[in-house]
């Protein structure tokens, strides 16, 4: 008698789910996932310019950085981006294919015109030695806002956490009236024009005039190298 009280007062806030409700539950979310459908990139976007493309690794990981330049004078955002690490023998031991990843690895937020941007998705997993990269941005991006939502930073500088390892931290001040979710602000390390580090840190809420320490954990070798930061806006009206 107890548990059918305690069961009927947690209906009334949560729930109690039977085994059939379950495993219909189950069974509609093993559907989503099938399908569900990973990052394809058949037509290059025009306005885009893909720069360089490195693969850095060290004991903690891989990743991948990779410069993009809106050549438009107008701004875009959701610009959808495939990548792709080969090995010695051009074969793929990564792309970023996987259905279910997030977001912000298999697209660009925002990129206004003129811009330039090293986007960093830290999460890679190889399936061998890493030699090179690809990367096509594809089309399907939006136009912005004439203006898009400024992202200032400030602050930024290499440190090292207690293994070590070296991070990038910094400051990320939300110039506009937009409140901002899950930003991504990617941190790039250069030597003699080139990325040799790279990393970025997700702010899960950053309200309109506020600020927000970040700490991104570098993948590759920032020893004397020169920081370079960008927080592209993920929601660019109110």
């Amino acid at each position: 008698m107890r548990w059918l009280v305690a069961c009927l007062a947690l209906v009334a806030f949560a729930g109690c789910e039977s085994t059939q409700a379950k495993s219909a539950r189950l069974e509609r979310q093993a559907q989503a996932a099938k399908t569900e459908k990973g990052v394809v990139v058949t037509r290059d976007a025009p306005e885009i310019e893909v720069g360089e493309a490195a693969v850095l690794q060290d004991a903690n990981g891989a990743a991948t950085a990779v410069e993009l330049r809106n050549k438009s004078g107008a701004p875009l955002v959701g610009l959808p981006i495939s990548v792709s690490v080969l090995d010695a023998a051009k074969k793929p031991v990564y792309t970023n294919d996987t259905p279910g990843l997030d977001a912000s690895l298999v697209s660009v937020p925002a990129l206004a015109g003129g811009e330039r941007l090293v986007w960093v998705n830290d999460q890679v997993t190889l399936a061998g030695e890493g030699k090179e990269v690809t990367a096509r941005v594809g089309t399907g991006g939006k136009p912005g806002p004439p203006e898009l939502p400024e992202m200032e930073i400030t602050g930024l500088k290499v440190t090292t956490d207690v293994g070590g390892s070296a991070t990038g931290v910094g400051t990320v001040h939300n110039r506009s009236d937009v409140l901002q979710r899950r930003l991504v602000v990617f941190v790039a390390a250069r030597k003699a024009d080139r990325v040799v580090a790279a990393g970025r840190a997700i702010v899960e809420q950053l309200p309109a005039g506020k600020s927000a320490n970040f700490t991104a954990f570098l993948i590759g070798d920032a020893a004397g190298a020169e920081l370079s930061a960008a927080a592209p806006p993920t929601i660019v009206t109110p």
